[in-house]
């Protein structure tokens, strides 16, 4: 680094210097613990080969829309924003900030308190004149809570004596490494990824709630550029903390506390202690001297790590073994038009009658027969009843549901969907034959309607899966290949921390899971045709959701078989 570098990370840390004097003189208090700022990625102190650098960024654990942070786990690792190994130039945006022990920290010990007064909360927010504007003018905005905290950030950062100002002046000035930022080429290492709608529709959901609030409160202008809003936006909800103050459930940007990195299992808990009246973190286990002190953001899939922290965790695995790196999958029931598919109309084609005409969908039902029958001819409407199962939930004719390696209720949820979507007249006369309601939905057919059925399922899956598969314009092995030929560049390999590489790292991810149905889908109509024999091999080889899913259904419908063949030959 040259002379001008060296002085400009000099301000840099004299910056932080003075964040961490106004903490102090506020009556905060982190007497074991100290702040680093790392200027290439090799400078991390913790040395760990499982741990990668995160964005000093505090994320929420929410749902696809952000929600306020909560106290979950997530596997060990470090992220943070990543430099050019070797830079001179110094960047604020590319370096990486970490929390350290300064010295041994025993179990239980309360290494960081941070009094209220030094907090942001939404209530702050809601007392200025624009909040209160906003408020009456009962607004539909997207994350009211987090509109809140940006209004008293956006504002009170442009007053020169705010008390906060050493706090704003740490914060980051951009976010380059959020997707709703990245540019076009950026975007492009995510194609085939869902999230890529998701991006969108994030930045849309900020466009409307700033273009609602120009409408009824004009002034915003004078405090924030569509642009400034969004890097307010995802400063807030990258930071923000779930708390409940003095018995009020709010949201708090909390100085210092939101600088700590992620890692799984989690060491520390955090609360607001209204004894107090301060929040506070409290370490789960020893913490030696010099390792860094972390706070866990939950148990999430990489889409919403990258989506609101923006970096994604390359071996996001828990202690049992469980990812939670998920791919949305679209199941869309294909009905006709009355007469039989119009142009750029698909039939039902498992509802086929004798004559290779469909089921009519939109065919009225005589009145007090469960099932329906045709009022004209009199004949069971097969695609009424499909129509109404697949509609019941108010849903659409499209269901999307994220699915990951297990065999949880989301899975067995799509193998639900998948079921009735290839039923025929029979098999939907087996489900609807206790009653209209005897399955709440199209989603609660946990269990394989017979052979034909499930084998219909399993090859509707395989495609799905491997049209979902095409649409990346890289394999799953030439990911892998990427992301271990160097994590700085050498030989072709990726940059460690770039946006690239957590592109890489997400789409990867979700191949895996792709990579698990397709199998998943060849496991189960192998198992569904081969003999008793067989069928005995292929389940000791299998583990996991995989071994589940054929001790619990194809073994299900195996045995089913059995008990049909022995009373037809009786």
């Amino acid at each position: 680094m040259d002379e001008i570098g060296r002085d400009l990370s000099q301000l840099s840390i004299n910056r932080f210097d003075v964040f961490e004097k106004w903490l102090i003189d506020a009556g905060a208090k982190f007497p074991d613990l100290e702040l680093r700022t790392y200027d290439t990625p090799t400078d991390d102190s913790t040395n760990s080969s499982d741990k990668e650098s995160k964005l000093p960024e505090k994320t929420e654990q929410g749902s696809d829309t952000v929600n306020d942070k909560g106290e979950a786990n997530s596997d060990k690792l470090l992220i943070g924003k990543g430099g050019d190994k070797g830079t001179k130039e110094y960047d604020e945006d590319k370096e990486m900030r970490g929390v350290h022990a300064k010295t041994d920290i025993p179990a239980g010990n309360t290494c960081v308190v941070v009094p209220r007064s030094c907090l942001i909360t939404v209530e702050m927010g809601r007392a200025t004149p624009l909040g209160q504007t906003i408020s009456l003018a009962n607004l539909d905005l997207d994350a009211p809570k987090h509109v809140y905290l940006m209004l008293f950030l956006l504002q009170d950062r442009k007053n020169p004596d705010s008390f906060f100002k050493p706090y704003y002046d740490i914060l980051p000035p951009k976010l380059s490494n959020m997707p709703i930022f990245w540019s076009k080429q950026e975007l492009a290492y995510l194609q085939g990824s869902y999230l890529l709608r998701q991006i969108e529709e994030r930045r849309a959901a900020i466009v409307t709630d700033y273009e609602m609030i120009c409408a009824v409160a004009p002034s915003i202008t004078a405090v924030a550029t569509l642009e400034e809003f969004m890097w307010a936006r995802m400063c807030v909800c990258s930071r923000n903390f779930g708390l409940v103050i003095n018995g009020v459930r709010t949201s708090a940007l909390v100085p210092h506390a939101d600088m700590l990195n992620h890692y799984r299992p989690r060491e520390t808990k955090w609360t607001y202690d209204n004894s107090l009246q301060a929040f506070t973190i409290t370490t789960l286990q020893g913490i030696s001297g010099g390792d860094q002190i972390y706070d866990s953001y939950g148990q999430k899939c990489n889409h919403r790590f990258l989506l609101n922290y923006g970096f994604a965790v390359e071996m996001n695995v828990e202690q049992d073994g469980f990812c939670p790196n998920e791919v949305p999958v679209v199941i869309t029931l294909e009905q006709g038009g009355e007469g039989g598919g119009g142009e750029g109309e698909e039939e039902d084609k498992h509802l086929a009658d004798e004559s290779g005409v469909a089921g009519v969908a939109g065919t009225s039902q005589q009145d007090g027969e469960e099932g329906g029958n045709d009022s004209e001819g009199g004949t069971w409407n097969a695609a009424r009843a499909k129509l109404e199962l697949w509609t019941r939930d108010g849903s659409s004719m499209s269901k999307r549901v994220r699915v990951c390696v297990s065999n949880n209720d989301n899975t067995k949820s799509m193998m639900s969907l998948l079921r009735v979507k290839v039923a025929g007249k029979e098999e939907l006369k087996a489900i609807m034959g206790g009653g209209p309601y005897m399955y709440r939905s199209a989603k609660d057919i946990r269990f394989g309607l017979g052979v034909n059925n499930e084998t219909l399922a399993l090859e509707e899956l395989s495609r799905m899966t491997k049209k979902m598969m095409m649409e990346y314009p890289t394999t799953l092995e030439e990911d892998v290949k990427a992301l271990a030929e160097g994590e700085y560049g050498e030989k072709g390999g990726l940059r460690k921390y770039s946006n690239e590489r957590h592109a890489r790292i997400q789409v990867k991810g979700e191949k895996e899971v792709l990579r698990y149905f397709e199998r998943l889908a060849d496991t189960g109509r192998k198992g569904l045709a081969c003999k008793d024999e067989e069928f005995e091999v292929l389940k000791e080889g299998l583990e996991g959701g995989e071994r589940q899913y054929v001790m619990e259904v194809v073994a299900g419908i195996r045995k089913d078989e059995r008990r049909r063949e022995r009373r037809e030959k009786e």
